[in-house]
């Protein structure tokens, strides 16, 4: 039994640090869920940064390819516009050897073709021109390299060739407009402001100069800005002496940041949830263990102490009982044939007569203390024992000037011993009764709370404080000026057999209620004994 005990203990302690245990794991779990969830968050920026990088490596090519195309394109376009403007001069120089232009007819002439005007000199100091004053230059022939040229004023395209024997020059003109719309078309500009209009695309430009120069370097850079309230991942990609700026949104990247955060935020809560509601419930075991231990200890104690009590009993009994036996034979002896004695020596062997009854009497309770409890199950009706123990004592409730209030509100039957029930019963009444030498009352409940019968008896001519009821259950502990403080002790003892208990009420001052719990069904292979 010590061993058990110890073994029990030895296990509290274990079961008292294992939520404290269960705290602590679960604190780790939530601390590797934050390192978890920072290092995805670290690879969701890692991962962002490099698709952003080559997201601006790939502009930037296409910037590259296409600057190349630009130049490409203008040269040819020039060349382009210069075999134009030259096979239309001789077409119309060829003309005009045959049979000279009027200026309205280069007007036409020139509608027609697509150019801007037309001028023929002629002996460096009369021209022809269509139409009229298309060209502000004067009329000398500036024939020397046979380039195109451009009036910035006028936005027109030109080019002079030598003309025939009778025309010193021949100016023809285009105008600029649809050449720097094709020119726009081609440019550098053009083509970022595509690229800006791009899905996942905020901005592009190119930076030179000291702005550029503050921002070069010999690998890409990414770093999250601010552009008008929204988070843009603005990447700088070296183009040369130049560098490549492209906004790129990153509204997918924080949401994937956010939704990292709400799934952070949610398994931690889980997990805290789970951690102290599993916490809770090691915290009730424990505590429901330690009183378990508690009980376990309290009932070894009485057990104990029963079983030693029931050795002491037992020689008791055994060494004074019939010494007591003697002595009783001896006085009844004396008091019927000693015929000279006078009153006052018979008196003095009656009261001998009634000690000796007494300490019997005592004697008697304590080995029915100590002694086993056995129940003996069956059906009993609670009320007909109740009022078979009431029919014994009415006449001394009488002659006492008790009242007696009995209610019973069940009329079934519980599974019970009838002898040990009656004996717990009858002890409570004649305590009650005892307890009241001058008159009062008894009021009595009999009454099912949940699966237990309640059976409640309530009198004044209690004197104890509510912190020390108790202890009127307590062997030897009596209030009263004769007994020998074992019958409420007897019936506690019957109480717990049946696998009830007794409990111990104070509703004011001056008055006691005890109440009995009876399990209406239970099963008796637990008990053998009532400790």
């Amino acid at each position: 039994m010590k061993d058990k005990a110890g073994k029990r203990i030895t296990n509290h302690f274990h079961i008292e640090s294992a939520w404290k245990a269960n705290l602590i794991v679960i604190g780790t779990l939530i601390l590797l869920v934050l390192a978890y969830f920072f290092w995805q968050l670290r690879y969701a920026e890692k991962t962002f940064n490099n698709h952003a990088g080559e997201h601006a490596r790939m502009l930037a090519g296409m910037i590259r390819l296409n600057a190349d195309s630009s130049v490409l394109s203008q040269e040819i376009v020039k060349e382009i516009m210069e075999t134009f403007l030259g096979n239309s001069a001789r077409f119309v120089g060829y003309l005009d050897s045959i049979e000279p232009f009027a200026s309205d007819e280069l007007t036409a002439f020139a509608e027609e073709s697509g150019l801007a005007g037309i001028r023929i000199v002629r002996n460096d100091s009369d021209y022809t021109e269509g139409p009229p004053g298309w060209f502000p230059l004067g009329n000398t022939c500036q024939t020397e390299n046979f380039n195109i040229r451009y009036l910035k004023n006028k936005n027109i395209y030109y080019l002079t060739l030598p003309g025939s024997i009778e025309s010193t020059c021949i100016t023809v003109g285009l105008a600029g407009k649809r050449i720097d719309k094709l020119k726009e078309q081609i440019s550098l500009d053009h083509m970022l402001g595509m690229l800006s209009a791009q899905a996942g695309i905020r901005y592009v430009r190119i930076e030179t100069g000291p702005l550029a120069h503050g921002k070069s370097g010999a690998a890409t850079q990414v770093r999250i800005v601010d552009d008008n309230k929204d988070k843009v991942a603005e990447v700088i990609v070296p183009l040369g002496p130049d560098v490549l700026v492209a906004g790129l949104k990153a509204t997918h990247f924080f949401k994937r940041v956010n939704q990292l955060r709400n799934e952070f935020i949610l398994f931690s809560i889980i997990i805290a949830c789970l951690g102290v509601f599993s916490s809770w419930l090691l915290y009730r075991y424990q505590v429901s263990y330690v009183n378990h231990v508690r009980r376990f200890e309290r009932r070894l104690a009485a057990e104990k102490e029963d079983a030693a009590l029931g050795r002491a009993s037992s020689t008791i009994t055994h060494e004074i009982r019939n010494p007591l036996n003697a002595i009783s034979m001896g006085l009844q002896r004396l008091q019927i044939e000693a015929d000279e004695l006078d009153d006052e020596h018979r008196g003095l062997i009656s009261n001998l007569l009634i000690a000796v009854k007494r300490t019997n009497s005592i004697i008697t309770g304590l080995h029915r203390y100590a002694s086993p409890l056995v129940p003996h199950p069956q059906k009993v009706n609670p009320d007909s024992v109740v009022n078979h123990i009431l029919t014994l004592y009415r006449q001394p409730c009488i002659n006492a000037s008790i009242t007696i209030h009995y209610k019973p509100e069940y009329h079934q039957t519980i599974t019970a011993d009838s002898d040990l029930l009656e004996e717990a019963v009858e002890n409570l009444i004649k305590n009650a009764i005892e307890a009241q030498p001058n008159g009062g009352d008894i009021e009595i409940r009999l009454f099912q709370q949940g699966v237990d019968l309640v059976l409640s008896i309530e009198n004044s001519g209690f004197d104890l404080p509510e912190n020390e009821a108790e202890k009127i259950l307590e062997p030897y502990f009596t209030t009263k000026t004769r007994g020998s403080g074992l019958g409420l002790s007897i019936s506690a003892r019957i109480i717990r057999a049946h696998g009830g208990r007794m409990k111990v009420l104070v509703p004011i001052p001056g008055r006691v209620r005890i109440n009995l719990f009876l399990p209406i069904e239970r099963n008796y292979h637990e008990n053998s004994r009532g400790g």
